[in-house]
Order: C-alpha cells, then structure tokens, then sequence
C-alpha cells in the first residue's frame, strides 16, 4: 500500500502557489489520487504480463517486493541473463520464483507465470502463504484446482501416467526404480490447507531446470529414506501414487489429482489402478477404521453393522492394511 502523502513531502514537491492548498487538502488529495492511479496501472500491467488471475489482483503487494514488481515491468516478454540483472538478484529471483531459466544452459531467463510461481511460493515460503486468511488461500486453490483441471489433455486417453499403489506395491516400484529421490513439501495441501495431514511427503525424480529441486527448495534422500516417507505417510493415513515424475502421497480433500478424478468422473480409469477392495462381512466387527482410513466414504456405519460400496473405490489399500480382522481385501479390479 502505499502511504498517503504527507504535507511535508507534498511541498516538496510542489509548487508554493499549491501548497497554499494544501491547509484545505486539495493539492494532497490531488497526490494521492495520482499515486493511486499510478499504482493502479503497475498492478494492471504486472497482473497482465504474470498472467495473476482476477483470485489474486488484490495480492499483488503480498507475493512481490517493489524491485520485484519494477523487475517485471521492466523485462515483459524479453529473455535476460544473469549478467544484465546481477547474478545475484537473479539467483534470489530465481529461488523465489518470479522469473523462469529458458534453457539448460541455466543462464538465459524469462518473468515467469503466475499458476508456476504461485506452485514455488506456496512451497517454498509456505510460513509466509499460510498467512493469508483461510478464505483468501481457498479463493486461489479454487483458481488453480480449475486451471489444473483445464489444462489436462484427455482427448487421447488418460492425461497423465499417475497410478495409485497399495503400500507394498509402492515399496516394490521404489525398490526397482534407479532414478534418484528428492524430498518436497506437497503443493496440494499447502495451497488449499483442506486437511492437517502430514506435508513434508512427496518424492519427486525431476531435478531440471525450473524445478523445486534446482530452484534449492528439496532434500535429496536415499532408497530407504523414500520408502521411509511412505512408510509414514501410510500411517497417516495418505494414499501413494507414482507418475513419471516421482511419488506422491496423497488426500482426498487437497491433492489436486483426486480432486481433478472427481471433476472429471475418472475414478477406476485415471488415475490408474489396477484393484478394488472387497469386503467380508461375516468377519466384520464393525469397529470403524475402515470408515476412519478411506478418503471416498465408500464405507457407511449401518445398525447391521459396516456397510460399502466400493464404486468409488481407487484400490489405494488403506483400509485393507488397518483392518484388524482382515475383513477387506484387494481384488483385481
């Protein structure tokens, strides 16, 4: 925000035959306006050239620093290097997200987005994100869960190689994968905050340019520490899911993929999987955990005891490996 003129500054900026008016207000209410207006146009312009949804006009000041906003401006649909902003503030720029390498050479850049920087904020400044009023944050998952939806390519089958596993099939696919595990905060739940489960829990390969890897925001981890992570993510009760791009553990309320299987009426065909839980009711004790673990309330508690339909079923597994009486299992779907 910026502050309202003052008469001091006011006259020294003007003119003494106005700061005869500044006793009635005029000449300042005249400055200010102005200002406004000035700072009205920067916000419209660095709205359009990040591509800030109308979810984030008002939030402009929040995410960038006054040289940040300048930065932007002044570097509109042009590739820079290092060189011509400093190495320094391009290395800052660069972790914070607001500008974008254009080639693996890692030394020409361009401003970046704002679905891409919002993704490096909430995650790397996520002390910082969360806090924005809970309405407010809500306000921009909503924006992003929409974009993430539009953007995915369903016209040649499914958009994304994401496959959900059981836990001991997870551990096998981490077992047999040579590529090397980097630790990340989960972007799904930072940005929407639907859910208190556990963050620090996906495990991504991807240690190219623009990504959280490169940007210095991930902890790189061995075999036995990833299958550690899923481990504990299991515990807590998150769902595991590969991709090309690494590991997720994941939610139903927050992460954007289950989210973006509801919107798109997907569950058994995207992501994929490969089982579906069966239950056995005559062994059923009607104790609960199965309700308490499962993410799509296929699970109901009736005056006959448990009952399920498993329609939405995604073969995850979470209530097959806590059911104490091995009342569920997994069949083939």
């Amino acid at each position: 925000m910026i502050p309202r003129p003052t008469t001091d500054n006011v006259c020294s900026l003007s003119s003494s035959n106005n700061c005869r008016n500044v006793a009635n207000g005029s000449f300042i209410d005249y400055v200010f306006l102005l200002k406004s207006k000035m700072d009205k146009n920067n916000i419209e312009n660095i709205c359009r050239i990040f591509e800030i949804p109308e979810a984030g006009h008002d939030l402009v000041d929040f995410f960038f620093e006054p040289d940040e906003i300048s930065l932007i401006l002044e570097k509109e649909n042009t590739v820079f290097t290092a060189e011509d902003i400093g190495r320094e503030w391009a290395d800052r720029e660069y972790r914070r997200g607001v500008i974008a390498k254009t080639d693996d050479s890692g030394e020409n850049y361009r401003i970046n987005n704002f679905y891409y920087f919002l993704d490096v904020f909430a995650v790397g400044r996520r002390e910082i994100y969360e806090t924005l009023p809970e309405e407010t944050r809500l306000r921009l998952d909503d924006w992003y869960i929409d974009s993430y939806v539009k953007n995915l390519d369903t016209s040649d089958g499914p958009p994304t190689t994401d496959r959900v596993h059981p836990l001991e099939e997870m551990m096998q696919v981490i077992d047999e994968d040579p590529k090397p595990f980097y630790l990340n905060y989960c972007d799904c739940r930072i940005l929407s905050g639907r859910c208190d489960k556990p963050t620090h829990t996906c495990i991504t390969h991807s240690d190219g340019i623009n990504t959280l890897v490169d940007r210095g925001y991930s902890i790189k981890l061995t075999k036995e520490q990833a299958k550690e992570i899923v481990r504990e993510a299991d515990k807590a009760g998150l769902m595991h899911t590969s991709a090309m791009n690494g590991y997720c553990n994941c939610c139903g309320d927050c992460c954007y993929l289950f989210r973006a299987q509801k919107a798109l009426g997907s569950v058994g065909a995207w992501p994929a999987t490969g089982y579906i839980v069966e239950m056995d009711g005559s062994r059923c004790i009607a104790c609960g955990l199965c309700i308490k673990r499962c993410h799509f309330d296929i699970f109901r508690k009736t005056e006959q005891g448990i009952s399920c339909d498993n329609s939405a079923c995604v073969g995850c597994g979470l209530c097959v490996n806590t059911c104490p009486v091995e009342a569920l299992k997994l069949i083939n779907r």
